[in-house]
């Protein structure tokens, strides 16, 4: 009891140590393994090693003045009671022991808490520093890329120097061209020449011809002219080329001198004749309207019978326009593929009820979307007077350019040249929008490279013209007259329709 009293007054003093007489027996405690070095462990392992440590102080704390059980019986209770008088009797001992125990566990809690809280930071921090890598690495990535695009950038510039140095080789052979078609253009007016002087000749010698002899006047007069009309088509066409090579030599000067090679100039779309604004498939029933003023289906069907010749034996053909599918009818019974281009929904609607092939889209959308030289011909009966100008001769430039080598193209439309068509077909469809004379689309079609370009007319007005007068005596006034009015009769009630047919 003297030595727990000079314990209880060593730690109630100033901190000084108090030497007693012998030293109290110190409470039980678990010794701590010894730490090991630093760099054989890591911090996560030593952090658990503290953990470990304060739970088993923690565990000692609470054993701290516990009674040890022991066999029961009256020594047991004996053994007993005495320990627990001397636990109440030594009380002013063990509260200080307690109270330093539990504050010496919770200053080690709170430094293991301290230390987890640390770890969390180091840990934040390397994530931080993680991701500052990670953008130090794309922005070095980013500088790489850079490096390739200035790289190719180079490469750029290597090429456009490449294709200066291309155009300064095509401006001199161009120039070496032009010198070859000036030397061209010579020979070309020699026989122009040489083809007027022939036709003077022959007008020379038709005359002669004429004043020498009357009684073989008509079979050498026929021989003569057909020579003749011979030399003078040979000559509008040599005459045509002629001009063609200087209009392509004045060209080509021209762009040698502005440095342009840009032969075709924007031009404006040319306006339509007659404007329909109609707008929208509602504002007017095409549908039964061509129904009631074009005719049947089996009507056109025969007229259109006298086309299917031109398509015998081809594949990939298409029917611009199509409407009711008339032609498509006679071409699916003679076992001709063909595909239909039609923009109403009613006539679409239509056709495909009756198993055709069609496509309901814009015409000119169609035609580009197929690849060059594709189709195996193309038909189109009365659509082109639905187009202004500028169209019309686009249609026939993709018809010319989506056709395969010696393929048929047909353009039906009404024969302006008939007053009776113009005025009772052409003007009672309000979405007419310019008719288009026989010669302007022949002349389209020469001029885009069809061969062979011919015309063929049809569905006269045979029941309104006017007969030749018979009067008693056959004057040569009389004559005249119904030859004049044979003329008449063929202006205002001749052929209603026409088509221009070409090959490629």
């Amino acid at each position: 009891m003297e030595r727990i009293r000079a314990q209880v007054r060593q730690q109630q003093g100033d901190g000084r140590s108090a030497t007693p007489t012998a030293k109290p027996q110190a409470p039980r405690r678990v010794d701590a393994p010894a730490a090991p070095a630093p760099s054989s462990i890591s911090s996560q392992e030593e952090l658990a090693r503290l953990h470990s440590e304060v739970k088993v102080a923690l565990e000692g704390h609470l054993q701290t003045g516990q009674l040890n059980p022991r066999h029961p019986g009256l020594h047991n209770d004996a053994v007993q009671f005495l320990k627990k008088a001397m636990r109440r009797s030594l009380t002013w001992y063990t509260r200080p022991l307690h109270l330093f125990q539990a504050s010496v566990i919770r200053a080690l809690q709170h430094v293991n808490t301290v230390l987890l809280r640390q770890g969390e930071t180091l840990q934040s921090q390397g994530e931080a520093l993680q991701r500052q890598g990670e953008t130090l690495q794309r922005q070095g990535e980013a500088l790489q890329n850079q490096s390739v695009a200035l790289r190719q950038t180079s490469e750029q510039i290597e090429n456009q120097s490449a294709a200066l140095r291309q155009t300064t080789e095509q401006i001199q052979n161009q120039s070496a061209v032009m010198r070859q078609m000036s030397e061209q253009v010579r020979p070309l007016r020699t026989d122009v020449t040489a083809l007027q002087t022939r036709y003077e000749e022959l007008d020379l010698k038709l005359r002669s011809e004429l004043d020498k002899s009357h009684a073989h006047q008509g079979a050498r007069l026929d021989a003569v002219q057909a020579q003749l009309g011979v030399v003078q088509e040979q000559l509008r066409q040599l005459t045509a080329a002629t001009r063609g090579k200087e209009r392509d030599f004045r060209r080509l000067k021209q762009a040698l001198e502005s440095g342009n090679f840009t032969f075709q100039q924007p031009t404006a779309p040319t306006p339509p004749m007659f404007p329909s604004e109609i707008q929208h498939e509602n504002e007017f029933d095409y549908f039964l309207f061509e129904d009631h003023y074009r005719g049947g289906e089996a009507d056109i069907r025969e007229r259109q019978n006298a086309y299917l010749e031109l398509f015998r034996g081809r594949d990939h053909v298409v029917d611009i326009g199509c409407g009711r599918g008339e032609f498509l009818e006679l071409l699916r019974d003679n076992d001709i593929t063909a595909r239909g281009i039609e923009l109403g929904t009613d006539q679409y609607l239509l056709c495909r009820e009756k198993g055709l092939d069609v496509v309901q889209q814009d015409l000119f959308t169609f035609l580009e979307s197929q690849p060059d030289a594709s189709l195996g011909g193309v038909f189109s009966a009365q659509v082109i007077e639905h187009m202004t100008a500028s169209d019309q001769l686009r249609f026939v430039s993709l018809a010319y350019q989506k056709c395969s080598p010696n393929s048929p193209v047909l353009f039906e439309t009404i024969n302006p040249e008939c007053v009776y068509a113009l005025v009772h077909n052409f003007f009672l469809d309000p979405t007419h929008v310019r008719p288009v004379h026989p010669g302007t689309l022949k002349f389209a079609m020469e001029s885009q490279g069809f061969r062979n370009v011919q015309l063929r007319f049809s569905s006269p007005v045979s029941d309104k013209t006017i007969p030749p007068l018979a009067l008693n005596g056959d004057s040569e006034s009389l004559q005249r007259f119904n030859a004049a009015m044979t003329q008449v009769n063929e202006l205002l009630y001749g052929n209603q329709d026409y088509a221009a047919i070409g090959w490629k």
